[in-house]
């Protein structure tokens, strides 16, 4: 009986996900059909000029998704190390329960944050003329990830068996050669599951990078200028959607930069369980 509940929901799972991806092509077909892939690689974006390049908002997505995972890694494994086995147990679940509330926080409420206090921050010290820059994306991502990212790693860590700890101490290892030969290759797999779900997230967020990063259709100048307002593709179709009239080329338009974020999640899942074996 259990087992056939697990096949319900795993055909209810993928007939959803073939349901969703069926209606991102049907919507944007009419756009691949008359302008063509070609917009993948071209940098001008006026749709009431019939000019629909994705470029610089994809250069902006993987821009802010780079900067997310770099600040956001260190920060969530070291988060993770400590809370798990620094700090006394009895504070340990008071971290846990701070990054839990933290992961429920809804994703508005970072991007209000990122507008009253990163972006006046950035301003101020990096001179610019506004802190709207794919560095506050990349910032505000990193923020939104790292709970979640932390936790999994928590978990991964209480995982390894107090077996393995003893061996390493009974081997005369000390704290930080257990650490790197018997903890982190051991709960490796779950870190890296939990990187791999926080970059989902980050991959798919849209209000708080909306707020953030300044809904600039144009590339960075240079293109390792992450100071300059940018664009991105779910910024883009938050954006744009409630302009667009259902059925138009440029409504076709916004639903193919889904298909390119779905394709993107679908590589991304594709190295996941590359990696995995």
């Amino acid at each position: 009986m259990f087992k056939r509940f697990i096949y319900m929901g795993l055909v209810a799972s993928s007939v959803w996900v073939l349901t969703l991806l069926f209606f991102l092509l049907q919507s944007s077909w009419a756009f691949w059909h008359q302008i063509g892939v070609q917009v993948l690689w071209q940098d001008e974006w006026y749709p009431y000029e019939h000019l629909y390049g994705f470029l610089p908002a994809i250069v902006g997505t993987l821009w802010a998704l780079c900067i997310a995972m770099l600040i956001a890694v260190p920060c969530a494994l070291a988060a993770a190390i400590v809370n798990s086995e620094l700090v006394p147990r009895q504070v340990q679940p008071w971290g846990r329960v701070l990054m839990e509330i933290l992961a429920g926080v809804p994703s508005i409420v970072y991007g209000l944050l990122g507008l009253w206090v990163l972006l006046p921050f950035l301003q101020k010290h990096l001179n610019l003329l506004s802190g709207h820059s794919l560095l506050a994306a990349g910032m505000m991502l990193s923020l939104m990830v790292l709970p979640t990212m932390m936790l999994m790693a928590e978990d991964a860590l209480r995982a390894v068996p107090l077996e393995q700890r003893e061996a390493g101490m009974h081997l005369g290892l000390n704290w930080e050669q257990r650490l790197w030969r018997i903890l982190l290759p051991q709960a490796y797999p779950g870190m890296r599951s939990g990187m791999i779900l926080s970059l989902g997230r980050a991959l798919g967020e849209t209000m708080a990078v909306m707020l953030v990063v300044g809904s600039m259709d144009r590339m960075p100048e240079p293109l390792y200028n992450i100071l300059q307002p940018a664009q991105t593709l779910t910024s883009r179709i938050g954006r744009e959607i409630g302009e667009a009239s259902f059925g138009s080329l440029h409504f076709s338009a916004l639903m193919a930069c889904g298909v390119v974020l779905a394709a993107m999640a679908l590589l991304l899942g594709r190295l996941a369980q590359g990696r995995a074996r």
